[in-house]
């Protein structure tokens, strides 16, 4: 009976030195800070939702919206960062163009994090979203560009974890006259560690497992 209740004893303890190891293993990260060069590529699809009017008699054509591209960015995370900028063109008197549910897209490509390509690399990724509006003359502009999500899903670069926050879900673009037709889109990226098992805790783990190993090895001994 003593015996046993050695044994019991110390199975719980190495149950408890495991259950702590695991808990360990399993940390959340902390919040870093990472120094990350990327680019972006944009397009607007003018092919579908567009119309013109006012046309007639004039050798004008619809303007069309564009994307400015990041060709080379940086930034150090976390921090809003541009993704690129929608460009609006100059219309003549008397013409408008009309979006609705106009189709975009903006591709992320991180391209090194603090000075090395990263590995594993889940980029690039991309946003969604449509344009939705009317461009009057060369001065008048109710266009918004809207996205499909604010926040996208966790992606990994490196030894990180990132997720990406558009920091204006619904932009709207302002006219040729105003900034040269150009509008930025913001987003922001928050970093985290990706969690690994720290070399104590393994070590813990470890004497755990063999303990328990070792009590039920020595039941069956007392036993036979």
């Amino acid at each position: 009976m003593r015996q046993m209740n050695g044994w019991n004893r110390l199975r719980t303890a190495a149950l408890s030195m495991a259950a702590l190891a695991a808990t360990s293993v399993g940390s959340t990260a902390d919040s870093i800070k990472s120094y990350v060069t990327y680019n972006t590529v944009g397009n607007i699809d003018n092919s579908q939702g567009v119309t013109s009017t006012g046309l007639s008699g004039s050798s004008t054509v619809a303007p069309i919206i564009s994307f400015d591209s990041v060709t080379t960015g940086s930034f150090t995370a976390p921090s809003s960062f541009s993704l690129g900028s929608f460009h609006v063109g100059e219309l003549n008197a008397g013409v408008s163009t009309m979006y609705k549910d106009t189709p975009f897209s903006i591709t992320l490509t991180i391209n090194k994090i603090n000075g090395s390509a990263p590995l594993p690399n889940q980029t690039p990724i991309t946003l969604t979203g449509k344009l939705n509006g009317t461009i009057a003359d060369a001065s008048q502009s109710d266009v918004v560009a809207t996205f499909d999500k604010a926040t996208l899903d966790k992606f990994q670069t490196g030894n990180y974890l990132n997720t990406l926050t558009v920091l204006d879900n619904s932009v709207s673009l302002v006219p040729s006259t105003t900034n040269n037709g150009q509008t930025t889109a913001q987003a922001k990226i928050f970093v985290e560690a990706v969690p690994v098992p720290e070399p104590a805790s393994i070590a813990v783990f470890m004497i755990a497992a063999g303990g328990f190993c070792l009590l039920r090895r020595n039941k069956g001994v007392s036993q036979t």
